[in-house]
């Protein structure tokens, strides 16, 4: 190489690393100033709750865990490992955690530079680069316990492992050891990213027979690529053997990562969803560890039978090509709304809406551009290099190679597609695009002096589908409600009143006759009504002012029970039960507590809540046999419970009741 060669080499690596500590720095800010004043900084909600939760309990030694997995595990286990390295204070280990995901959105910034370099030159990988380290969903999803943040960096190393086995193959052969160690990592790569996200498992057949297709695209003898298909096979097997062994011997079935595929593909694929988006269903509730149980126990009512978590997922996605066979045209109307979803400007929520996110974290507010400009650019860039490459005019320095990252793009928005979008699972679109973008962006000067017809059309059709809005008006809107009625009930449950006030007043204006919101309002009065009488200086008017408040919460709780779903049915009786219990109104609590588990007869916490108060109604009623009956009753549920786990609680529970018997 020339010195002038390996001056522009230098430089290029100079401008890499530059751009990926611009990455990190971006992201690291958006880590501190989420930390510092965002309310649900120290509140993780929903997912970020579960994986958390999960992540203790690795960190404490639960290594194992119990019953078949339902989330995927590879990001609790690794959110685990950092916790049980960054000491025993919890804020600091969610910091240390947001961190490393800093860390790791800087290495998938240099794996993007590097995936564009490979097939476009280093221009366009620097703007790709550029793209990608200020790209703003992705400096926001740093500051979430989320798994996009592990995700995104195994399937750009996935992309560039494919790429580089294109050339092991052609300078080494497809057969050579390094070829084949190259395709076990594409595999392992595979299964890590099944670990991650379901969509992965249902492209690993893909991955096996990658090398057979490309085989069969450039008119090789099929029998040079089998070892090949054999090493990516062993790679994938590598990594969800342990997985699945590990399911069989806890569950008993022999399941290779979850058995939430079932409920996820009819969550995106059934006619109550028209956008396909993350919706809550009527015998769900919206809180992950309650999820695999609330959709067996449905299912199991519709069947009148009892079933185990594979034969859940199977009904379910049964449920869904039940009804596409049945409604063909109505299905095909929600997938083509998810494909305009997924590829549209606006992010759809999940568990969390950037443009809410914003209202908290500044950065996030700067006029950073997100899918809006580099979809845009992404897409049009995809369309133009296909249709170049079809005129037999590849401008890539990989053409084929790059057709293939296209081919793993279009192949991954399928699984969207098929199950349900938002802008978490969109995010790991974005490295795919992004060198299309870059060299998109570098064919613009000879595009405009040619004047090529081709190229404006990409812009146009890509602009249509990102800009034209596909959500009404309305729905956007609720978005925002949502993410407001997320934090009031944070707020409430973590006893900060004050600053729930608001919203919750705010969200009761809106929605007035909402089942959700009216058992929001209630459990708001109830806590403060609890405030004025535990108040060390409460006199007569705060306690006449509490008993309004708990007559008014228990009408409202009435309202929400008598019309809300199932789930909204289910913390309408356990507030109620709540309330009865604490105003010592025993009878009003037991039966307010069997009615919540006519939804749920697993839930541990209303069992134990229920043999409290069979317990404390048994005690202060006369003796005899009522009493005893009630105390055996009691005694018979939370021995129950310790069947299903230690508790020292509980187990002392069971202590005073054995003596009062």
């Amino acid at each position: 190489m020339s010195a002038r060669g390996w001056l522009e080499g230098w430089r290029f690596l100079a401008l890499a690393a530059a751009i990926a500590v611009l990455a990190l720095g971006l992201r690291l800010a958006a880590v501190a100033q989420y930390e510092v004043q965002h309310p649900l900084a120290q509140r993780p909600v929903i997912d970020e709750a579960s994986y958390e939760r999960w992540a203790l309990e690795i960190a404490a030694g639960d290594w194992v865990g119990r019953g078949i997995f339902f989330q995927e595990p590879l990001y609790p286990y690794a959110l685990g490992i950092v916790y049980a390295l960054a000491g025993n204070e919890l804020g600091e280990q969610r910091t240390a955690a947001r961190r490393v995901q800093a860390v790791l959105g800087a290495f998938a910034t240099l794996l993007v530079i590097a995936l564009s370099a490979k097939l476009f030159g280093p221009a366009p990988a620097l703007v790709a680069g550029l793209a990608f380290a200020t790209y703003r969903p992705a400096i926001w999803f740093s500051a979430l316990l989320l798994k996009p943040n592990l995700f995104l960096p195994i399937l750009a190393l996935l992309a560039l492992a494919l790429v580089w086995t294109r050339r092991l193959e052609r300078e080494r052969g497809p057969t050579a050891r390094a070829t084949l160690a190259t395709w076990g990592a594409v595999g392992l790569l595979a299964g890590l990213g099944a670990l991650l996200r379901g969509n992965m498992l249902v492209l690993a057949p893909a991955i096996v027979l990658w090398p057979l297709a490309r085989a069969l695209l450039e008119r090789r003898p099929l029998r040079e690529r089998i070892p090949a298909a054999t090493a990516a096979l062993v790679g994938i097997a590598i990594v969800l053997a342990p997985v699945a062994l590990r399911n069989h011997a806890v569950g008993g079935r022999l399941v290779l990562t979850t058995s939430g595929a079932g409920t996820n593909f009819y969550g995106g694929n059934n006619l109550a969803n028209p956008f396909g988006i993350a919706t809550e269903f009527p015998w769900v509730r919206g809180i992950p560890e309650h999820e695999a149980d609330d959709w067996r126990h449905e299912a199991e009512r519709r069947l009148e039978r009892g079933l185990d978590p594979t034969e859940v997922s199977g009904y379910w996605r049964n449920e869904a090509l039940r009804s596409m066979s049945e409604h063909p045209l109505e299905h095909l109307g929600i997938l083509w709304r998810k494909l305009r979803l997924t590829l549209g400007a606006y992010e759809v929520p999940d568990n969390h809406f950037l443009e809410w996110d914003a209202r908290y974290v500044p950065l996030l507010a700067l006029p950073i551009p997100g899918f809006a400009l580099w979809g845009t650019l992404g897409i049009a860039g995809l369309l133009y290099f296909v249709w170049t490459t079809s005129r037999g005019r590849s401008p890539a320095r990989e053409g084929s190679a790059a057709l293939e990252l296209a081919a793993l793009f279009g192949l991954y928005l399928a699984t969207i597609v098929l199950t349900v979008t938002s802008e978490r699972v969109r995010l790991a679109l974005v490295p795919l695009l992004l060198p299309f973008a870059g060299w998109f962006v570098v064919a613009v000067p000879a595009a405009l002096r040619t004047r090529s017809p081709a190229f404006f059309a990409s812009i146009a059709a890509a602009a249509a589908l990102v800009f034209v809005p596909v959500l009404p008006e309305k729905k956007r809107a609720e978005d925002f409600d949502e993410r407001d009625f997320n934090l009031a009930v944070g707020l409430v449950r973590g006893g900060d009143l004050a600053r729930a006030a608001p919203l919750v007043a705010g969200l009761a204006e809106k929605h007035p006759t909402s089942p959700r919101v009216l058992v929001l309002s209630a459990e708001f009065d109830y806590r403060h009504a609890r405030a004025l009488v535990e108040d060390p200086g409460s006199d007569a008017e705060a306690r006449r002012r509490a008993s309004e408040l708990v007559q008014g919460a228990m009408a409202r709780l009435e309202r929400a029970a008598s019309h809300g779903s199932a789930p909204e049915r289910f913390r309408a009786r356990a507030l109620a039960g709540a309330s009865w219990q604490y105003l010592g109104r025993w009878n009003g609590a037991e039966q307010a507590y069997r009615d919540a588990l006519e939804f749920d007869p697993e839930d541990r916490d209303m069992r134990r809540r229920l043999a409290v108060v069979l317990a404390e109604e048994a005690m202060a009623g006369p003796g005899g046999e009522p009493r005893a009956l009630g105390l055996r009753e009691a005694e018979a549920i939370l021995v129950d419970l310790l069947r299903e786990g230690d508790d020292p609680e509980i187990a002392q529970l069971v202590e005073q009741i054995r003596k009062q018997r």
